[in-house]
């Protein structure tokens, strides 16, 4: 906006041209425009506009066009809202309002907005006000979302509150009326046999004409089930309906209202505000409204459902007890019909002991059976409310240590105490007999099952008007979460370890029927590992009794024979070694049945039952045919089968500590176990029994009652079986172990590793120990995130293979992580019955060759970038010369064609006239396979032709010749019509060089005649020079003045530099010149030369020369002198006063560029130089130092290096100052004839 404020033209405003403009607006504009903060400024009387960037989204569709206009032009629509503000500033009072409505039309229709606004007045150099500053925040979204959430918030709270489908409906149309400003109008269509009725509408006025349902596309919304926006209204009403504002709406939203997978009943049309885009707030705002509607009526369908449930329930629950109590009559007869012929033969002296003993286990169970059936009938009655309870008055003490008494034998067997304490009960006390006995008898015999050692203790206490009776032992105890449920029918605590896991699950319910019936309560404490105390409470007296049901005579202390189903059944529960009176048990003892039966077999069968008659049942049926192990419970089991191998194992699923499905978990998971096959034996019956058990991997399931034949068929069924399956699982394995690939097979649905090969382990990178019989997730966790036990789950549940190419595997082998590639297969493995119990993996590691595979195409895809950065066309051929690839550069051409095949038809680019020679050159290169290059006109895009040279190379291997050609072809055209032209100019320039170089020749060998004739020439009246001047010192010394001697020592020393001037300018003009002969040059030789010759400057200097034996090389000996004596003498120069000069010369020897070299370095302890001077120094007539303090020409160093060049040699040079320099010279030991 700054930048359109600047270009503005104001001088055809009524605030004029910016250079007129007061301070105070210019102050205020730049406020304005260098704000973040919406800011306009209303400038005048006509109140000319001016905002920012951030104001700039106010007037909507009118930015920029409202700049510079005035503020009744620009709003003429809230003019009236608004003009008011504006005289309060002008009047010198500040004005504004917090979330104003002001309807705008900004984006072509009349916008519901809210602002925060406030008008400044900006007062001029006159001191009155000029302006208006107008600092704005539009709140028109906060405004609507805060009207509507508060709308949204007392619908639902209302809504809810419906109890019925009609109060929902009538509800909500009446909360809609609240909600006018967003929902005008609001319709309610219930749909009736296909027919929509109008239910209910938010509309105050009756004369409104609705049109006909029909009209409204409501059997599509019923199709679809999806909202539907409608955008003229128009075609539904006689005349829209205004509403809550003053426009007239013109669409709506209508939205089905469907319950869940409820058929969809309603159909909610609701108005849309005409000063408010449908967008998706809107949209959610409208959805919300059904979603309460939705969810009150789930809430209400529910509660219906539910009440429906619980009446269902109630006449469910009556029909049982009915049922229960009818069958329980019903099995009474054929049970007394048992057990008086059982107990007449057991009395029978004829009947042999062995069927004495076969009738004792029968008629145990059918009194067990009687007991049952008994408390079945009893707990029917209780429910139905027809038990007749008969109170009498009794010895509360006694009948209870009486009846609890009866269990001490069997809990003493068992290695505990029972305990019976009672408390002196002052009150009398009534129960009826029978039903105290099964309260007793039911809390004792609980008390007993579930505790193995300690002891229980049953005590009679009184209280305040009550007695109370507990029981508490020493038990397992019972798990917090399980308390509350303790008495509910049919409930069982599953898994815990008692004497046995057979009961109903309706003994305790009974004892708290009973329990009220006495007006008492029951209560339990328990801790987990501690044991359980059952309280009984009852009041004491009759009052509390109903007076027909009293007997106050004093009943008997006596122990029903009801008691002896109870302690029969206790006894059941004692080990085989504690039933020392048990008569069956004696008998096979005495006829020799013991564990390990009498049979020739060595098939071995482990039964596993808590029921000891079960147990010996079926021993005595499979002891003639197979040795027989029995076990007392599933962890019993489990060990004997670890040890004893057996080849079947026979297992009833209820069992104490471990039961029968915990049991198989084991023997499956176990190594030594996994195949051995098991078959269930369990009072379920029904088909979803034996399924649950097969599937939880039981080979069999036998429903009981069963006949001894079913069961020898099975066991002899089962036992061939698994030798079959062992047999055919042996030759898998040995087909795994045996094969070339990584192979494993994964058994059951946790994919235990039952067989690996050493090929898997090698994959895997783990140690055999490390994975056999673990899952594959807990062997090689790392797989499990990557997918692979969900794609073995996948094969296992489907039977359907997977197979998988070049899968990365992320796996840590042998402790380092790696990826590796895999190609693999998993297939389902099937038993005799086509069940799916594995699944075998094979795979094949690929990683060689999928990371050569990605180097290939990394690196074509390196060459393929190469190729295309490059000017030319890149082209690629097969070996029969079809064109395979062309890079990008093909876009600059014409006239080529892709084939169906995939190649490129290239003849099309070619010239007609080069086409004939390109194709027999090319057709030539392609039968010898021979490299070859050729120029030729090529057709660009534009249709042009130009010169292109197109090179092409064979690669070949070893076996197939030729198998692909590259090439490229290079525009050329510009050098192809150059080339004459720059021919001609090659040769002008040539004869140019050659007469230039004759001139250079000649002019050569003039310089060098005129350097020697300059030099000798010099020398000359320099000598003279010296010669007279060293008599005159030498003959008048004593005729001279000191000032005198002075100037002639003067004269002397720049004669001797004039001389070392000249002979330096004549060796470096004539180095180049003179052709010595190639020598051998012994550099130690030249050295101790060079020392004899300096032999009293180092004297003079105290210096020290140190070398040791340098190389011979080639070369001319009086170059090498002059080489060394300019470095020596340069550091004899240069040497620092106070410090005892010292020069170090050493070499090594190096192979460079197929030959031999030396590096010679020669270094002081002289003055040094700065280190950025290092090439300066080679410089002709270069000098670092004043000649007043060193003497020197300059030529020295440069003389140096041009004859160590001349060699072919470099000289390069280092310095510190205060610290001395470093020369290194590298150079060849044997010189070629290019190089000298």
């Amino acid at each position: 906006m700054g930048q359109r404020v600047k270009e503005f033209d104001w001088s055809r405003t009524p605030i004029g041209a910016v250079n007129s403009w007061p301070q105070s607006l210019r102050s205020a504009l730049s406020i304005c425009l260098n704000s973040n903060f919406p800011i306009a400024i209303y400038w005048g009387r006509e109140l000319t506009l001016i905002y920012n960037d951030a104001w700039s989204s106010i007037p909507g569709n009118k930015h920029p066009w409202a700049l510079g206009r005035a503020a009744r032009e620009v709003w003429p629509d809230i003019w009236n809202d608004i003009e008011p503000q504006f005289d309060k500033a002008f009047s010198g009072y500040p004005g504004g309002s917090k979330d104003a409505l002001l309807p705008m039309q900004r984006h072509g229709y009349t916008e519901e907005c809210y602002f925060d606004f406030t008008f400044t007045p900006v007062y001029g150099e006159n001191g009155k006000v000029d302006g208006v500053f107008n600092a704005v925040i539009e709140t028109t979204y906060r405004v609507i979302n805060e009207r509507r959430t508060a709308f949204l918030k007392n619908f639902i709270l209302h809504i809810a509150a419906a109890q019925t489908v009609v109060e929902v409906e009538d509800l909500a149309i009446q909360l809609l009326k609240a909600g006018s400003a967003d929902i005008l109008f609001a319709l309610l269509y219930n749909c009736q046999n296909e027919h929509f009725l109008l239910n209910g509408t938010t509309f105050h006025n009756e004369s409104i004409e609705i049109c006909d349902p029909h009209n409204w596309p409501l059997d599509q919304i019923v199709e679809s089930g999806q909202p539907l926006h409608i955008n003229d209204l128009k075609v539904y009403f006689t005349a829209v309906p205004k509403g809550y504002w003053e426009e007239e709406p013109t669409e709506a939203f209508i939205v089905p209202i469907k319950s869940g997978t409820r058929p969809l009943k309603s159909v909610l049309v609701c108005g849309i505000s005409a000063r408010r885009k449908f967008d998706g707030d809107y949209r959610v705002f409208i959805e919300s409204i059904v979603a309460a509607i939705v969810t009150a009526l789930n809430n209400i369908y529910s509660l219906e459902e539910e009440r429906q449930k619980a009446a269902s329930l109630a006449v469910l629950d009556k029909a049982k007890t009915t049922f229960f109590s009818n069958i329980s009559h019903e099995f009474r007869t054929p049970l007394t019909l048992l057990l008086g012929p059982i107990e007449d033969a057991m009395n029978d002296p004829s009947t042999t002991t062995q069927n004495k003993a076969r009738m004792d286990v029968a008629y145990r169970n059918a009194l067990r059976m009687q007991k049952l059936v008994n408390t079945l009938l009893q707990f029917s009655r209780l429910e139905a409310g027809r038990v007749q309870a008969r109170f009498s008055r009794v010895d509360i003490c006694s009948l209870t240590r009486e009846q609890a008494g009866s269990f001490r034998s069997a809990i003493e067997k068992a290695g505990m105490q029972l305990v019976l304490t009672c408390s002196e009960i002052w009150q009398e006390v009534y129960v009826d007999v029978e039903m105290w006995e099964k309260i007793v008898m039911n809390l004792v015999s609980n008390a007993f099952k579930y505790s193995k050692q300690g002891c229980i203790t049953v005590s009679i206490t009184g209280a305040d008007h009550s007695v109370r009776l507990s029981v508490s032992d020493t038990g397992i105890g019972i798990p917090a979460d399980q308390l509350q449920k303790i008495f509910d029918r049919f409930h069982r605590v599953d898994n815990v370890e008692g004497r046995s896991q057979e009961g109903a699950g309706i003994g305790l319910a009974m004892v708290k029927e009973l329990v009220h019936l006495h007006n008492g309560t029951i209560t339990v404490e328990s801790q987990p590992g501690k044991g359980s105390t059952f309280t009984v409470t009852i009041p004491g007296g009759k009052e509390h009794l109903p007076a027909d049901k009293i007997d106050d005579t004093v009943a008997p202390i006596s122990v029903s024979h009801q008691a002896d189903a109870y302690i029969q059944e206790a006894m059941k529960w004692l080990p085989e070694d504690d039933q020392k009176n048990n008569e069956l048990h004696d008998i096979m003892l005495d006829e020799g049945f013991q564990t390990y039966a009498s049979s020739t077999t060595n098939t071995r069968v482990l039964i596993a039952d808590d029921n000891a008659d079960m147990g010996e049942y079926l021993q005595r049926l499979l002891r003639n045919y197979y040795e027989v192990l029995t076990a007392t419970d599933g962890e019993d089991a489990f060990i004997k089968a670890l040890k004893y191998k057996p080849q079947l194992i026979i297992s009833d699923i209820m069992m104490p500590r471990l039961d029968g499905f915990r049991l198989l978990n084991y023997i499956r998971a176990h190594a030594v176990t996994k195949n051995t096959p098991v078959i269930f034996l369990s009072a379920r019956a029904g088909e979803e029994a034996k399924v649950e058990g097969l599937d939880a991997g039981a080979d069999d399931y036998l429903v009981k009652p069963f006949s001894s034949k079913e069961l020898l068929a099975r066991v002899e069924a089962n036992i061939r079986l698994a030798k079959n399956r062992q047999a055919a699982e042996n030759n898998l394995r040995s087909v795994i172990m045996q094969s070339p690939v990584a192979t494993t097979l994964l058994r059951g649905p946790s994919f235990i590793i039952d067989i690996v090969n050493e090929k898997g382990l090698e994959v895997w990178g783990r140690r055999y120990h490390e994975v056999i019989n673990l899952p594959i997730a807990q062997a090689l966790p790392e797989v499990e995130q990557q997918g692979f036990v969900k794609l073995l789950e996948q094969v296992y549940n489907t039977g359907v293979p997977f197979n998988g190419d070049e899968v990365p595997v992320d796996l840590v082998r042998f402790g380092r992580p790696e990826t590796i590639y895999l190609n693999f297969i998993y297939t389902p493995v099937r038993d005799e019955e086509n069940r799916v119990y594995g699944v075998l993996g094979i795979g094949v590691d690929v990683t060689a060759q999928v990371i050569a595979r990605k180097k290939i195409e990394l690196s074509e895809s390196k060459l393929k970038e190469m190729a295309n950065a490059m000017p030319q066309l890149v082209w690629v051929t097969n070996s029969e010369g079809q064109v395979t690839y062309f890079n990008d550069r093909l876009s600059e051409y014409g006239g080529v064609q892709k084939l169906a095949d995939g190649n490129w038809f290239w003849q099309g680019l070619v010239h007609d006239d080069d086409l004939v020679r390109a194709q027999q050159i090319w057709e030539r290169a392609v039968a010898a396979g021979d490299a070859f290059q050729f120029e030729h006109r090529i057709q660009m895009k534009d249709g042009n032709y130009m010169w292109h040279l197109t090179r092409g190379v064979p690669h070949k291997d070893r076996e197939h010749g030729t198998v692909q050609w590259f090439g490229t072809t290079t525009n050329v055209h510009i050098t192809k019509e150059q080339a004459s032209l720059l021919e001609q100019q090659v040769q002008a320039r040539t004869q140019e060089l050659k007469e230039l170089n004759l001139s250079l020749q000649k002019s050569n060998q003039e310089l060098q005649q005129f350097a020697h004739v300059t030099s000798h020439d010099l020398k000359e009246p320099l000598r003279k020079i010296k010669t007279f001047l060293g008599r005159i010192i030498d003959d008048d010394r004593t005729y001279l003045s000191d000032i005198s001697k002075v100037y002639a020592a003067k004269v002397k020393a720049a004669a001797d530099r004039m001389k070392a001037m000249i002979e330096g300018v004549l060796n470096y003009s004539t180095i180049e010149a003179e052709q010595q002969e190639l020598e051998p040059v012994d550099l130690t030789e030249v050295i101790q030369q060079i020392e004899a010759d300096l032999e009293l400057e180092i004297s003079r200097k105290s210096a020290t020369l140190e070398y040791e034996r340098l190389p011979i090389v080639e070369g001319a000996s009086v170059l090498f002198y002059q080489f060394f004596y300019n470095l020596l003498n340069n550091s004899l120069k240069f040497s620092q006063p106070d410090v005892l000069l010292h020069i170090v010369i050493n070499h090594t020897l190096v192979k460079k560029d197929g030959g031999e070299w030396a590096e010679i370095t020669v270094r002081d302890n002289g003055i040094g130089f700065e280190q950025q001077f290092s090439e300066k120094i080679f410089e002709t007539f270069s000098r670092l130092n004043s000649k007043d303090r060193f003497e020197g020409t300059g030529l020295g160093l440069s003389l140096c290096k041009r004859i160590i060049e001349r060699y072919g040699g470099t000289v390069k040079a280092t310095g510190e100052p205060g610290k001395g320099a470093r020369f290194l010279i590298t150079l060849p030991l044997h010189q070629t004839k290019a190089s000298h």
